[in-house]
């Protein structure tokens, strides 16, 4: 351009965006649900995202560190060959490239792979997933599952960028498997064999059929799954809202609750005592939550799914951004371990205060149906008579010997006071 050229819009356009293909579609399509994690979310913690054993899908496909795995793929390939007809093969294949399109939509950022490549690509993958499940749910001793491998590829099936579609997963099993012949020939459900795979203790036992996009969604799915919509749409401001710490110094009750109620079914409850002239107290109680080497990595990718895909409903975020307002510190770790609403399997009590305190440095929230309880921790922490009433019992009654004690010095009080005063009405 001259100096004394007019500058316009052409001019601009022709000089910074001639790298980019107009043709390519930079937004992802309304089937989109599998998204690589942004970057300056992986930056906070880059092997919580990362396969380390297994590339799933394109977006990690073809990385020389996960290249053993890809035997295995053939490996599993054959032996699954030995399950179905020959002419079933074919009806697979097919069924791949049929949905070619479908499949690229899902992918926030898809390679330009070819079309062969891709087909054999989610072919591959996709069978190796089935036929490692049916020998998960059948027992047996397979070289993958022993506890080494297993528990290495259950983690890598969870990540956020290794997913395939679960509708293509789950058509190419139907297809394999008629549903005709499923009691017949004992091949349960493609979702139970996935319940069977990934279940802990986050499931609280197995969920009747639900739709599902991928294996971290189907997590996502289970975890929320009795959750109540919120009655307001107001966000409740957490940034006053003590710790737990805290929170037990004005006299609340921490209940951890094991098994009858799933994960995110937090209740603040008033306490009434049988015993009329006994003080009513108020009771959190949690579901107890276990944490695993694995479980940080289970939950950031569930939270990564949320902030893309479910940025209005982001249900587990709000359970896990009131954990990280009630644990602020290592002690506030070993009151809710002492209550039995963490299951400590990482050994260091600091550890987990500081896994969710940076789980807290990636939320956005959405409205939350723990808005009500976190006006109720308020109210009751701001009430100078739950302090009171709490400082009395801890300093006086906190154990047997103490409170009887305590009993004791008020009766010698009592009746050193009527003492004194039978003294002064005999002296008058």
């Amino acid at each position: 351009m001259e100096n004394n050229e007019l500058i316009t819009i052409a001019s601009i356009e022709r000089h910074e965006e001639w790298l980019i293909d107009i043709k390519e579609n930079l937004e992802p399509q309304p089937d989109c649900c599998i998204y690589k994690v942004p970057k300056h979310t992986r930056e906070k913690k880059e092997d919580g995202y990362t396969p380390k054993v297994i590339s799933i899908g394109p977006l990690h496909h073809g990385k020389k560190v996960l290249g053993d795995m890809e035997k295995q793929k053939i490996r599993l390939k054959r032996e699954f060959i030995k399950r179905i007809a020959t002419e079933t093969w074919q009806k697979l294949i097919t069924y791949i490239e049929i949905h070619e399109q479908y499949i690229r939509n899902c992918y926030e950022e898809m390679p330009k792979f070819k079309k062969l490549k891709l087909v054999r690509m989610i072919l591959y993958d996709a069978i190796f997933i089935i036929e490692l499940f049916l020998r998960c749910f059948g027992g047996s001793d397979d070289y993958l599952l022993n506890v080494v491998w297993f528990n290495a590829i259950r983690l890598d099936l969870q990540l956020l960028e290794n997913q395939l579609p679960y509708f293509i997963l789950n058509g190419l099993y139907m297809l394999a498997f008629p549903k005709p012949n499923l009691q017949e020939q004992n091949y349960p459900s493609f979702f139970l064999l996935s319940c069977n795979f990934f279940y802990d203790s986050m499931f609280n036992g197995i969920p009747n059929e639900m739709e599902v996009r991928h294996f971290v969604d189907l997590r996502r799915c289970i975890l929320t799954k009795t959750y109540p919509e919120p009655r307001t749409i107001e966000l409740e401001p957490f940034r006053n809202m003590p710790c737990a710490l805290k929170l037990q110094e004005s006299g609340l009750k921490f209940k951890g609750i094991t098994r009858e109620r799933d994960l995110l079914d937090i209740k603040f409850e008033k306490k009434n005592p049988r015993i009329p002239w006994v003080e009513v107290h108020y009771e959190l109680q949690i579901p107890c939550i276990e944490v695993f080497e694995e479980t940080e990595c289970l939950i950031r990718n569930v939270m990564a799914l949320e902030q893309r895909h479910y940025s209005s409903e982001t249900h587990f975020c709000n359970y896990i951004h009131l954990m990280d307002y009630l644990i602020n510190t290592e002690d506030d770790v070993n009151l809710l371990v002492e209550a039995g609403i963490i299951s400590n399997y990482v050994g260091d009590n600091a550890r987990i205060a500081k896994m969710f305190n940076e789980f807290g440095q990636q939320i956005n929230a959405s409205p939350s149906c723990y808005q009500d309880i976190i006006k109720d921790l308020n109210v009751h922490y701001n009430d100078p008579w739950n302090h009171a009433m709490a400082t009395l019992k801890r300093v006086y009654f906190s154990n047997y010997w103490i409170g009887t004690a305590t009993i004791a010095a008020i009766m010698l009080l009592f009746l050193t006071l009527i003492q004194t005063v039978c003294s002064i009405l005999q002296v008058v």
